[in-house]
């Protein structure tokens, strides 16, 4: 019995020990799906590939990203939206952008805003030595921060047509057909004369050919019997092939290739103002010779006022006897006055102010941003 018993208890730890195991394992499965998770929170935008390149960026619009897009900088156009119908970057967002741009090539960058029919288009990014990139909205335009590995930052501002509306450049597209239709109506004019000339000079050739023919002929069958045949094989010949000769050279004239009229496009840039601060003297180094006081007592003749302080004896004495002698009355009183006894000297420091001082003022200057033909056609600068 107590065999069985002791079997049964063991058999029931075995079982508490395998549960704990297995719960502890279903734990770890579950903390380790949940990190899978997390990282596949992270959104991209683009495809990552073998050949592309990655970079971060964030959104610090304080509004939605709803259009990004890329391209290669010698592509003409770009490519779809990367952001999915209902995906749009929240602000301060950041997501890991993919690209990809053909060797020797920067990338092209074009951002759109929720409730904006503007994009915003900045050409040549040089993301070579670029940290990150952050997204920003200043006087309504969209900038791009860009923070380079060395730690130093630079502002990138859009192209100078890219922040035009969707009408805007339906706009400007339908006068470019129309400029297209115009350059193409005159090029047809110009190859129509052209053909009209050739063929009027065709049709002298074969005139020309066949009266020389025809003498030709008429000479020959003086002299030999006549023979039909080969004389109007002949005359075919010679006449058709110049006519054939000049009426594929008319038919295969091409009108005149477009050439490029580059015109240099400018954009104002405001230089602001540069000084700097100095000290300015105002007053200069100064000493004040200031007086020293001290109190002292006078002998004060009582009859006429007079200070008899500094009077030796024998004259004090014949003072008071000459106004005796007068009959006025004689003696003196003390009175304590306040006497300058000397100076001492007290410096004064020159006195300063700090003063800005313009070195070159606000001004603009025009600045080359590329080149653009009639035709519409841009490039780079």
């Amino acid at each position: 019995m107590k065999t069985n018993k002791i079997l049964t208890a063991g058999a029931i730890a075995l079982s508490m020990i395998l549960t704990g195991c297995s719960a502890s394992s279903a734990g770890t499965k579950d903390t380790k799906t949940t990190e899978v998770a997390k990282k596949k929170e992270v959104k991209t935008l683009g495809k990552k590939t073998k050949d592309s390149k990655s970079l971060k960026f964030t959104n610090i619009t304080g509004k939605k990203i709803t259009v990004f897009e890329t391209k290669s900088s010698s592509e003409e156009s770009f490519s779809a939206n990367l952001l999915d119908n209902g995906d749009a970057v929240k602000n301060k967002e950041e997501r890991t952008l993919y690209y990809a741009v053909k060797e020797n090539d920067k990338l092209d960058v074009k951002v759109g805003l929720q409730d904006q029919d503007k994009t915003f288009v900045f050409k040549d990014v040089d993301t070579e030595d670029t940290k990150k990139v952050d997204v920003s909205l200043k006087e309504d335009k969209v900038n791009l921060d860009v923070t380079k590995k060395d730690g130093s930052t630079a502002t990138l501002t859009p192209s100078e047509d890219s922040a035009k509306t969707e009408d805007e450049k339906k706009d400007e597209q339908e006068v470019k057909q129309e400029e297209k239709k115009e350059e193409k109506k005159e090029e047809t004019a110009k190859a129509d004369t052209s053909n009209k000339s050739n063929s009027s000079e065709s049709k002298k050739d074969n005139t020309a050919s066949t009266s020389s023919n025809s003498n030709k002929n008429n000479s020959s069958s003086s002299s030999s019997k006549p023979s039909s045949k080969p004389s109007n094989s002949g005359n075919n010949s010679s006449s058709s092939k110049p006519s054939n000769n000049n009426g594929s050279s008319s038919n295969n004239s091409k009108p005149a290739e477009h050439k490029h009229n580059w015109v240099a496009q400018y954009k104002t840039v405001n230089v602001p103002e540069k000084g700097h601060n100095e000290q300015v003297l105002v007053k200069d180094a100064w000493d004040e010779q200031v007086p020293i006081k001290e109190m002292k007592a006078h002998d004060i003749c009582s009859a006429c006022g007079m200070d008899l302080t500094d009077f030796g004896d024998d004259a004090l004495s014949d003072h008071m006897y000459n106004h005796m002698v007068n009959g006025e009355k004689g003696g003196y009183y003390t009175k304590w006055t306040e006497d300058t006894t000397g100076y001492r000297t007290v410096h004064h420091d020159a006195v300063y102010e700090t003063k800005y001082v313009v070195d070159s003022p606000a001004t603009t200057k025009q600045e080359l941003v590329g080149y653009k033909c009639s035709c519409g056609k841009t490039k780079a600068n």
